[in-house]
């Protein structure tokens, strides 16, 4: 009987640190996020508002690897296609002016990626929701195409750029289960992928709001 008394008394001992740990310090070592997305420019004009060639819907990923319980390391990844169909009126060249308007269909494409890294901060606590906040760096790539068939102009062109980026911002995550939780974000997140009239780098200043699944 003493001996059983000794060894359980040592088991005690050898649990309770680990215990007491567990308790105090649980939190996960990874967290996937998966989830719907939109982008917008934040200094776009009236016009592009209007015809929707401002906003874009995607979808956005992440990866956070925690290294302890308030800060971790996240790599993340956005994609935000669009499609805008329209008329646009030309005046194709003829022999004999005045030269008749035509007016002809056009399909404008839009791709943009954003690959992104940087650190995470979480404000754990004894809640279901936890508020957290990043500081990401990365490159997007942007891409247009452009395609109009028709009369006056057969054209099927495209552009592309790549360019540093960054997603400043932060969100609430709202713990569903021990391992799954909804998560809202809302993000600055310039891209210098746009030029101007001169050819000289731009940025284009966008806010990027996503809404998903978190896996932890």
């Amino acid at each position: 009987m003493r001996r059983l008394f000794i060894v359980m008394l040592l088991l005690a001992c050898c649990a309770s640190p680990v215990f007491g740990q567990s308790a105090k310090d649980e939190y996960p070592k990874v967290e996937v996020f998966v989830g719907y997305s939109a982008i917008g420019e934040a200094n776009a004009t009236d016009e592009e508002v209007d015809t929707g060639f401002a906003t874009e819907r995607g979808f956005e990923a992440s990866v956070t690897g925690n290294i302890n319980k308030y800060f971790g390391i996240k790599g993340d990844f956005s994609f935000h296609p669009d499609t805008n169909r329209g008329r646009v009126t030309l005046a194709p060249s003829c022999t004999t002016p005045p030269c008749p308007l035509v007016t002809e269909d056009f399909e404008f494409k839009t791709r943009l990626y954003n690959f992104l890294a940087g650190p995470e901060v979480k404000a754990r606590n004894r809640t279901r929701l936890t508020p957290f906040a990043h500081a990401l760096f990365g490159v997007a790539h942007g891409k247009g195409i452009l395609k109009t068939t028709g009369t006056a102009l057969n054209l099927n062109t495209s552009e592309s750029d790549t360019g540093f980026a960054m997603a400043l911002g932060g969100g609430l995550d709202i713990r569903a289960t021990k391992r799954v939780g909804l998560r809202f974000s809302m993000d600055y997140n310039p891209a210098f992928i746009t030029h101007t009239d001169t050819g000289a780098p731009d940025r284009r200043d966008n806010v990027r709001i996503s809404l998903g699944v978190l896996f932890h």
